[in-house]
């Protein structure tokens, strides 16, 4: 992945801190010696001025060269040994490469890379330009976090004689880095089952409950919505006078649904150590374990409704589409979901605009209070003035003529609002993902994805990864949900991850004068009440009839998925039930 770029503007050159300081000492020395009235003192302040101004004036040509595109850049990622991609947690090397196309030669060059808060840059590189010549400098890049990344572009700050003039040349460059989940290991089974046919076509090790015209009764139970018809027991009906239907035990591949928590109280902490990290790399992990045992596996992510649905399906192709809601997820550029509004949206976007293409939006002077231009400005929470025109035509020229289609991805009130949120998905401009949500929202949201999961027909198992908070009220929808679920013979299963184990995330920040006792004392009441919320959540779930496994960091990854997927492991029970009774 190479990608060249050459430096958009061209700034005159600035005195460092030491080209600063010398100047400084200069005019002290001026001014002193004139109050002293020593010609002595004045010549050298003088001397010390004229210094740095020949310097200064040695050092313009530099920048001429710069603005002039004889400064080159170009760099290449190398994914790490033995991978397919580039994976959370392991580094991968950046090569930056350098090149003076000038007769002159530029000196000594440090370059800083601008990235998205999730890489973690080998801070500043080191590099000598001579005349006509190439240097290429490499290091390592760490992703922190699953998601879509970017490199945004690359600042190279050239310096003078001495050090006390120097010029910087920004070289703009959007790279898009997709992070996948780390490898799991296999947790599940691998069966010996048929890859093609409908999923009742495709026996497999696991025992379930299914409706359906074959296989031993396992219960009469009364009849739910979406039961077929054909599978009602009618002399059962009769002799109770309600409606029954069979439920049958057939071997038969597993459907897992997993239900992916995406709030605010599952971001807290820092990047790479939160819950939703955890949620993502569990998650991963059990999918795959899933296909690997030839059992189909569905994605659900929500938060205050469904943010994200991927169908179930099965085989080593379906694993990417399971991947990519995840990917997404830590990119939320939704209206709905992120804390902007529309002013400081526009102003965010057009700050990005100004560096990486160079398109000024800003309006530099206030039109009269009766212009009709008002209509197409927008101000900022500082004052500041951007036209709307000059920004939408910058933001379609980037998007290109694909966007419209892609529009339907973004929620947004307007369309223009929805073009500036894809803009910032797919140049990685991060928006913050909105704090405090509104009473009920998580609870309807969670209640949103357990109905869908449970709709589907055939054994199923649906893990719920959601640390519960902020379902203190309107629990009607979840409730109604579990019923749905435990009535139509599907498996329930919610993992929260642990307050206590995530302790980092909930520490509050330390004020100023307060001793190390004193923060440790706030701390530790900071984790009891997050640890109280937490327990109440996972009460009033388990009212519900649903199964809560409290799980964080240290656990073991296939001791996990074999406590959210029981009896996954190893033959069925049922079918040497059948085994006994034929034998005897």
């Amino acid at each position: 992945m190479n990608r060249s770029a050459a430096s958009r503007r061209g700034r005159p050159p600035s005195l460092t801190s030491r080209g600063r300081a010398f100047a400084a000492s200069g005019a002290v020395l001026m001014i002193g010696g004139a109050l002293l009235s020593s010609w002595q003192v004045t010549a050298l302040g003088v001397s010390t001025l004229a210094a740095l101004c020949v310097l200064y004036i040695l050092f313009y040509p530099t920048s001429i060269l710069v603005w002039r595109h004889h400064l080159e850049l170009a760099w290449s990622l190398e994914r790490p040994a033995g991978e397919d991609g580039f994976v959370v947690g392991r580094p991968f090397r950046i090569r930056v490469s350098l090149r003076n196309r000038g007769p002159l030669s530029l000196g000594h060059a440090s370059l800083r890379l601008f990235a998205s808060s999730a890489l973690e840059s080998p801070g500043a590189f080191a590099a000598s330009l001579g005349a006509r010549s190439e240097v290429t400098v490499s290091g390592e890049l760490t992703a922190l976090c699953v998601g879509t990344w970017h490199l945004h572009g690359a600042a190279v700050e050239l310096k003078g004689a001495l050090g006390l003039c120097a010029v910087e040349a920004y070289f703009p460059s959007s790279l898009a880095i997709q992070v996948f989940p780390r490898p799991s290991v296999r947790a599940l089974p691998e069966g010996a089952r048929p890859q093609s046919g409908a999923p009742d076509d495709k026996l497999g090790l696991h025992a379930l409950r299914l409706r359906g015209s074959g296989g031993e009764l396992r219960e009469l139970r009364e009849h739910a919505p979406g039961d077929p018809f054909k599978h009602i027991a009618w002399k059962a009906t009769a002799r109770t006078g309600r409606l029954m239907v069979r439920d049958l035990d057939r071997e038969t591949m597993t459907t897992h649904f997993l239900l992916v928590d995406l709030g605010a109280t599952m971001r807290r902490g820092h990047a790479g150590a939160t819950k939703l990290d955890f949620a993502i790399d569990l998650a991963s992990a059990y999918a795959r374990a899933a296909l690997k045992a030839g059992d189909r596996a569905g994605l659900i992510t929500f938060d205050g409704r469904i943010v994200d649905e991927v169908k179930p399906g099965d085989g080593p192709s379906h694993r990417l589409r399971l991947v990519q809601p995840l990917l997404s997820a830590m990119n939320a550029v939704d209206e709905d979901l992120t804390e902007l509004t529309d002013s400081e949206l526009v102003a965010q976007v057009a700050r990005y605009l100004l560096h990486q293409e160079g398109v000024d939006t800003r309006q530099r002077r206030a039109p009269p209070i009766d212009d009709p231009s008002w209509a197409h400005l927008a101000a900022s929470a500082t004052g500041g003035l951007y036209d709307l025109r000059v920004l939408e035509q910058a933001v379609q020229s980037a998007l290109g003529p694909t966007s419209t289609a892609r529009l339907s991805t973004v929620r947004a009130q307007t369309p223009e609002m929805q073009r500036l949120r894809l803009f910032c998905r797919l140049r990685g401009i991060e928006l913050p993902y909105r704090r405090v949500a509104e009473e009920g929202r998580r609870s309807s949201g969670l209640g949103a994805a357990l109905e869908r999961a449970a709709r589907g027909r055939g054994s199923q198992r649906i893990v719920v990864l959601s640390d519960l908070e902020g379902l203190e009220r309107g629990l009607d929808e979840v409730a109604r949900a579990v019923r749905l679920a435990r009535r139509r013979g599907h498996r329930l299963v919610c993992a929260a991850p642990s307050a206590k184990r995530f302790a980092s995330g909930h520490q509050a920040a330390r004020p100023k004068g307060l001793l190390a006792a004193d923060q440790a004392r706030l701390s530790e009441i900071a984790l009891w009440d997050a640890e109280r919320r937490e327990r109440a959540a996972q009460h009033r779930i388990a009212a519900l009839g649903v199964r809560v496994l409290s799980v964080g960091p240290g656990d073991s990854e296939s001791a996990l998925i074999a406590q959210l997927a029981p009896g996954a492991q190893g033959g069925s029970a049922a079918s040497g039930r059948r085994q006994a009774g034929a034998g005897r």
